[in-house]
């Protein structure tokens, strides 16, 4: 038995030095990307990339483990002949992926992943970046490195196996078994292993390089969709003849709610912060009174059920997808407009806290991909201050010293006591549920009140809207257009005074509407809408909800609910069920459509 965990590992180690080895090449041969990438960073690469190693290594050892088990139920075996084919598919496998992350990064200055198999299809275009003598020395460099990956793991294999003693030995296996699976998830939290565990810098370089080639492909392969062809009801001329205008840019506006063009500004996205609960007097009492004090948006949507894809919507002006979450699509999260990398380029700092796990969801991978400089999460905070299921409760990430107010700054925080089991420092009320939303709203006034005796609160803009709605009672969907409706508030020293904004909108209509109120372009945001635009005064207002396999249309004449699965449509509100049915579907064309261009 000692002879069968030796060779497991040996085997882990030799994958392992063998990941950390693609990493040197990959940065030496890509040294031009670094973009400012100093030594020291290119040095730690290897140190961060570890745990996605180890995954990746764990995965391969899947075969060698069920073959070790079979071996002590067989009087001999050649343990080197039995594995060697595998040996030989691993390598193959680890080289060809290797050595075209290296050669296309060079060319593409992006990681790849299973999008890029699509290519396959069509292989002058997958080559037409490439040069005919990158091809020929690529297949020679595959052949040698295949040789090479395919020797290493051949040494590290004894070729006879000693017999087994006691057969009742091969019940350790069992754990062993477990420590391989737990190495495949990658953690024993909430969060599986995904490529935000590569994420460290603000350099993408270095999180890129760090990142294990054969990892992210077997990671992205679940997550390859087809979006194009998603949702097809009509020609693509005639969708955007339909839904263009209605998201039409125009960086006019109607209403100055600010009184300078450059803010401080700070995000609170509250977690499952619905209308319904929030705008409850008797449990969330400051937002009540901050909602009287600044700007109320009253008639915002959510775009979608989830914090994945809600962040996603108030941060990068996209509107919800019912059937995918574009933050875990690494490839389409570096080509989304967003809030932080345009206002990088105005010269804000940007930074992004959360007392959770940030690499739940691919998190930290989308924050770093969308242009966040700075990254907090629940190991920057102490542990005695993780005392729920989900992280650090809002008291102790809703204080000042978690956030660079050096102006002009950038700054979101993602509470989360507000969910689910509603495990909260406080007790006040009886129902759990509700306890938690008036813990997190106590801690957004504490906040906000700090926030006031700070210099910066004159020109700062603070806004407060919920990542998603939430059901109230234990009957109601995430699917009841009442779920739907979030508050928006704007206060701080920036705003000019009380407001109501009545227009009907999504909460990804915030980008637009902000740059447009701080006078910067907005058009790359462009399913995002300036509401408060002369144009969009005269157009159609609407509103998409998203849920899981299913979406609701809101506008004035009432609210239909689409189907995914069977593709039908059912008026729940109004008469205007024909009309709903074919903008809702022509919508969700337009939506993918877009998505799948990215």
């Amino acid at each position: 038995m000692k002879q069968r965990l030796l060779f497991l590992l040996r085997l882990f180690v030799t994958l392992l030095l063998i990941f950390m080895t693609q990493k040197v090449v990959f940065m030496l041969v890509n040294l031009g990307h670094a973009d400012g990438a100093t030594f020291g960073s290119c040095l730690v690469v290897l140190w961060h990339g570890l745990r996605l190693d180890s995954v990746a290594a764990s995965y391969l050892l899947i075969v060698p483990v069920i073959v070790l088990v079979v071996s002590c139920f067989v009087k001999r075996m050649n343990l080197r002949r039995v594995l060697c084919p595998y040996f030989g598919i691993a390598a193959v496998l680890m080289a060809v992926i290797f050595v075209a992350d290296v050669v296309l990064y060079a060319f593409w200055g992006a990681k790849i992943d299973a999008n890029d198999l699509m290519y396959a299809a069509k292989p002058k275009d997958m080559l037409a970046s490439v040069s005919w003598w990158s091809i020929v020395l690529g297949v020679l460099v595959i052949a040698l490195i295949c040789w090479h990956y395919y020797r290493r793991l051949r040494h590290a294999t004894p070729q006879e196996l000693e017999p087994i003693g006691n057969r009742w030995l091969s019940l350790l296996f069992v754990p062993i078994a477990g420590l391989v699976f737990l190495g495949m998830r990658g953690s024993v939290s909430q969060s599986t292993a995904n490529p935000s565990y590569a994420y460290f810098s603000k350099h993408a370089f270095c999180n890129h390089a760090a990142l294990n080639p054969l990892f992210n492909m077997l990671h992205s392969l679940f997550k390859v969709e087809d979006l194009e062809h998603e949702f097809v009801f009509a020609s693509s001329q005639e969708i955007e003849t339909v839904i263009g205008p209605l998201f039409a840019y125009d960086g006019a506006i109607t209403d100055t709610l600010l009184n300078t063009k450059r803010p401080d500004v700070m995000l609170i996205i509250w977690e499952g912060g619905g209308w319904e609960m929030v705008m409850n007097d008797s449990v969330c009492s400051n937002i009540q009174t901050m909602s009287q004090e600044g700007v109320l948006f009253t008639h915002c949507q959510a775009n979608n059920f989830r914090t994945d894809r809600g962040v996603v919507s108030v941060l990068n002006g996209w509107q919800g997808l019912p059937t995918t979450s574009l933050m875990k699509m690494t490839d389409k999260c570096r080509k989304l407009p967003s809030l932080a990398s345009t206002l990088a380029a105005e010269g804000y700092k940007t930074r992004f806290v959360y007392g959770g796990d940030i690499d739940f969801t691919n998190m930290r991978c989308y924050l770093s991909e969308t242009g966040f400089e700075t990254v907090k999460g629940s190991e920057d905070f102490a542990d005695s201050r993780r005392l729920s299921n989900w992280g650090a409760p809002d008291a102790y990430t809703l204080v000042s010293h978690s956030f660079d107010f050096t102006s002009p700054s950038f700054n979101v925080v993602l509470t989360l006591s507000s969910h689910e089991p509603w495990d909260v420092p406080m007790r006040r009320l009886n129902d759990s549920r509700k306890n938690a939303f008036a813990y997190a709203d106590s801690c957004i006034g504490a906040f906000v009140d700090s926030l006031r005796t700070l210099p910066q609160w004159e020109n700062m803009l603070v806004i407060i809207v919920p990542d998603h709605g939430i059901p109230v009672t234990s009957g109601q969907s995430t699917g009841d257009p009442l779920v739907a409706h979030i508050p928006m508030v704007w206060i701080g020293g920036a705003v000019r005074g009380p407001h109501r904004v009545e227009t009907l909108m999504n909460q990804s209509d915030l980008a637009a509407t902000l740059l447009a109120q701080m006078g910067i372009d907005a058009s790359p945001f462009f399913l995002s809408r300036n509401v408060l635009s002369p144009s969009y005064a005269t157009r159609h207002h609407f509103a998409l909800h998203a849920f899981k396999n299913g979406c609701n249309w809101i506008d004035s004449t009432g609210v239909s609910r689409f189907d995914c699965t069977d593709r039908t449509t059912t008026p729940l509100q109004g008469d205007s069920h024909a009309s709903h049915d074919r903008m809702i579907k022509y919508l969700l064309q337009y939506i993918y459509q877009k998505t799948a261009q990215l």
